[in-house]
């Protein structure tokens, strides 16, 4: 073995130039990596600096100026306790939206039960949709009908109608009726390509021949069973926002031929402008003159405006000169009319009243509402699309987008104020949608859900208010909560009242005694009929009746 020298020059640790040596590679190594290290550490506090300011940016951007699509509904779990009925359960979930980042659905514990829906659709989807103009629009036939240009005795008289309840009542030309002594029927289709069927047999219960209108009740199916359906009908509208140059369609069943039972002709549809107003009967716009065509078998059909509104029914035509003109009855005559000889129709309507038992329906979660929606993809969900549908003045939006309305004019007739900053209102549910399914829109399909909630061809059904009485209202009925402005609780109960009979919900016997009290504020001038508003916006009289 060799002798080891542990202090040889190459291995000598107390060699001083050695030792320096290795003490200053030390240090520059220490030095170089200290300096690596300071970097690295630097550069990950840069690196996490941006990512904070980052997010804290992008949280502020979405603050700012996303703040209005994103919404939460403050929900409080009721109590399980499968006794308690809605009055009994104390903890109410709010109805509309409050400004955070996600949505806590209520439950209400129950066993869901083995009943299915019975109920069927009621409120019209959409004005325009013509297969649900074409259930609105019936056809008459009238049998056994003398006429001096018939050569083969008695014949049949053919005009068109339009339903004005669910009922089955319909309001036509007296005209078609002259001179006819046998049976009515009433043909209907389904859809727009569908030719028309004798369904229904009818009678008449008013007849004006000085106006030309005449009032029809369906009693029966053509076989004589008795009918059980709800029907589809167009509310009378008003010629006040009529403006001379707006288009009118005529909707109705001209030339109809056949065999006297099943007719071919399917519901024709023809366009022109409102070319004029002439008075009658103490009405300025009696008529409402237009350059659309109007046929034989048109008369008593369906006069709409733009929107889809009923604004009258074609009549007769006649050349003036060179001009053909269509004269139309107009919604106004038909209104008062009905009010002379029919009153009941607008008496207020019968409701089913009844205890909710929270036991026998299943939890209420408002996902399955589907609230709110952007039905026709234009980045605008239904709050804000009712925001400008209530605005008296032009909105303004949050960004370029025109997504979000950030200001405008609304009045709040909850509190008789007006509101400028979109951020101050709440859409309300009129109902709340809580109080909607637990009075029956529990047994509702999803879509009929979704249709109640976002709503937008009602103007009663969503209205805007301030955040704070809109969270002080919750879903409480009118037995537990009513506007603090007193002015306002007659239309409130009508419009309540209407809603739930439209939509065949049920009331409690407290929820109706307080609308009974709200009711007796009325004053005797002041009907049933109207309370519905026809438009988004509130008019100048019921503005200043209601404003504080």
């Amino acid at each position: 073995m060799p002798n080891y020298n542990p202090f040889s020059d190459e291995e000598n640790p107390f060699d001083e130039d050695r030792m320096h040596n290795i003490i200053h590679e030390k240090k520059n190594e220490d030095t170089k990596n200290f300096n690596i290290s300071r970097i690295i550490t630097i550069f990950s506090f840069v690196v996490s600096g941006i990512f904070v300011v980052s997010f804290i940016f992008s949280h502020i951007y979405r603050e700012v100026f996303e703040i209005e699509d994103s919404t939460t509904y403050i929900n409080t779990k009721a109590s399980s306790d499968s006794k308690k009925t809605s009055e009994e359960v104390s903890l109410e979930p709010l109805e509309e939206e409050l400004i955070t980042n996600e949505k806590l659905p209520i439950e209400l514990i129950s066993e869901i039960p083995e009943e299915t829906s019975n109920v069927e659709i009621f409120s019209e989807a959409e004005l325009l949709d013509q297969n649900l103009i074409v259930k609105k629009t019936v056809q008459v036939v009238v049998e056994d009908c003398d006429s001096e240009e018939a050569e083969s005795g008695p014949g049949t008289s053919v005009g068109s109608g339009v339903l004005i309840n669910w009922e089955g009542y319909i309001i036509s030309n007296s005209h078609i009726f002259e001179n006819c002594f046998g049976q009515i029927y009433i043909a209907t289709a389904n859809d727009v390509d569908t030719p028309t069927e004798i369904n229904y047999i009818a009678e008449i219960i008013h007849d004006s021949p000085e106006l030309d209108l005449v009032l029809l009740k369906i009693q029966s199916f053509a076989n004589g069973d008795t009918v059980t359906e709800h029907f589809k009908f167009f509310d009378l509208s008003s010629t006040d926002e009529l403006s001379l140059g707006e288009t009118v369609q005529i909707w109705g069943y001209p030339t109809a031929r056949g065999d006297g039972t099943t007719y071919s002709l399917q519901i024709n549809l023809t366009k022109g402008t409102i070319s004029g107003f002439e008075s009658d009967n103490s009405f300025k716009r009696g008529w409402i003159v237009t350059d659309a065509d109007i046929s034989y078998g048109n008369s008593g059909g369906a006069a709409l405006d733009e929107v889809g509104r009923l604004v009258g029914i074609p009549t007769f035509g006649r050349t003036e000169g060179a001009s053909w003109l269509g004269y139309l009855r107009s919604a106004d005559v038909l209104k008062s009319w009905l009010e002379n000889v029919f009153p009941e129709f607008f008496s207020m309507p019968t409701l089913t009243i009844k205890k909710n038992e929270i036991s026998n329906i299943p939890r209420y979660n408002r996902d399955d509402w589907n609230s709110w929606i952007d039905s026709d993809g234009d980045c605008q969900n239904t709050r804000h699309e009712n925001l400008q549908f209530e605005s008296f003045i032009e909105v303004n939006f949050t960004n370029d987008s025109n997504c979000y309305v950030s200001s405008g004019k609304w009045f709040d007739p909850f509190n008789g104020i007006y509101l400028y900053e979109a951020s101050e209102i709440d859409i309300d549910h009129f109902v709340p949608l809580y109080n909607v399914h637990i009075s029956g829109g529990w047994a509702w399909s999803e879509e009929k859900k979704t249709m109640f909630a976002n709503n937008l061809n009602d103007p009663d059904i969503l209205i805007a208010v301030e955040s704070g009485t809109n969270r002080e209202k919750s879903a409480n009925a009118p037995d537990k909560w009513k506007p603090a402005n007193t002015s306002y609780w007659c239309e409130y109960a009508y419009d309540w009242i209407r809603i739930k009979y439209e939509w065949e919900l049920s009331v409690t016997q407290e929820e109706w005694s307080a609308l009974d009290e709200m009711l007796d504020t009325c004053p005797d001038e002041f009907l049933y009929e109207d309370a519905k508003n026809k438009s988004h916006l509130f008019s100048e009289e019921k503005i200043s009746k209601y404003s504080n």
